[in-house]
């Protein structure tokens, strides 16, 4: 009773840190990362051998949940300290998730674990497999876990997001994608999305586009609040153009920049949230700011250790990331719940005239 009752604490906290990195990992380029944890990572996410990947995955994702256990273990009983059973993670929050939000792109298996490479109690080189690709992936996997397994939370965090993001650019699995109503059929033209980002509404269209995918891509019991475009941060229960609000008590402030910006903006974004009190600030970059010149590694540093996480984030990337890893239907939604943040913001009539125009005959 014991076993099972620690076995759901860690299947919850996984699924919080899934839903608390997935957005962050798009613009993960990996920096901190040793070139063989790069490369070991990328050899297996790019592999052919799907069992693998779960096992990356897998492995990775308990990393960032809990460091008390060892990322290699694959069976409970592994004579190992921080021994976890990484098969029942990764069928009850793994494969759940690949299917929601990943169309899945790591291979739509339902029983990945079943496979011989992971039917072991730990991930070591010993273990039998086919010469050739198959032992190279597992001399990866060992190399990338072990690592891993003693390195800092921001490495581990830098990790799982960078192998994240290297997922989202995978090809969907055709056999997982559902099929489509009527009315999505017509949501078909991506370019209508960046379109309307790109079109200069004085980072109305950046806010309402990184809202509307922030509702895609949060848990449903995230509270995501978006200031009224009128205010421009007048509002004393606002701190940044937009404000997430988790179940857990955590409140992050996105601060979206549609022009050419500097260190001065990041500075004065950040003060203001750390007078409000949030423990991390998103620095969104719309199209039309352009290459800003910003000292992000000197700023993250300085803000860090007044108690402020500050990220910075590509609108146009996070939303080129949206239409590879949602279907038309997807789309369809996303596309209706920008109309609906622009009349959250209380949007002129000129920009929703304009989303109006942009999407007409696209199903919304």
């Amino acid at each position: 009773m014991k076993k099972e009752s620690e076995s759901a604490k860690l299947r919850a906290a996984a699924q919080m840190r899934i839903d608390q990195y997935f957005v962050s990992a798009l613009d993960e380029r990996g920096d901190c990362l040793p070139v063989l944890v790069r490369s070991g990572i990328e050899q297996i996410i790019n592999g052919s051998h799907l069992t693998f990947r779960y096992m990356l995955f897998t492995g990775l994702l308990v990393a960032v949940t809990d460091r008390k256990l060892h990322p290699r273990c694959l069976q409970d009983n592994a004579q190992v300290e921080g021994a976890f059973d990484a098969r029942s993670l990764c069928q009850k929050v793994v494969v759940p998730f690949e299917k929601k939000m990943l169309n899945g792109r790591l291979g739509a298996s339902n029983e990945p674990y079943a496979n011989k490479p992971a039917r072991y109690p730990m991930v070591e080189k010993t273990n039998a497999v086919r010469k050739g690709a198959d032992e190279a992936l597992l001399f990866a996997l060992y190399d990338v876990l072990e690592f891993i397994h003693r390195a800092n939370d921001d490495v581990r965090r830098s990790a799982f997001r960078f192998m994240l993001s290297l997922v989202c650019r995978l090809p969907p699995n055709k056999a997982s994608v559902t099929a489509l109503p009527p009315i999505a059929s017509s949501i078909t033209d991506v370019e209508a999305f960046f379109a309307f980002l790109g079109a200069h509404t004085k980072g109305i269209a950046s806010v309402a586009v990184l809202a509307a995918f922030f509702h895609m891509f949060y848990p449903a019991g995230t509270k995501i609040k978006v200031h009224p475009s009128t205010e421009s941060g007048a509002s004393s229960n606002e701190v940044g153009d937009i404000d997430l609000e988790f179940a857990d008590g955590r409140t992050y402030a996105v601060e979206v920049k549609d022009k050419s910006y500097c260190d001065v903006d990041v500075n004065h974004a950040c003060e203001k949230a750390l007078h409000s009190g949030v423990s991390k600030l998103v620095f969104a970059s719309g199209m039309n700011a352009g290459r800003s010149r910003v000292s992000w590694g000197a700023l993250s540093d300085y803000w860090a250790e007044k108690g402020i996480e500050l990220s910075y984030l590509s609108i146009e990337d996070s939303l080129g990331v949206a239409m590879a890893v949602t279907d038309r239907s997807g789309r369809y939604k996303m596309a209706s719940r920008i109309g609906q943040v622009l009349d959250e913001m209380n949007a002129s009539g000129d920009v929703k005239d304009l989303f109006a125009r942009t999407f007409k005959g696209k199903g919304v």
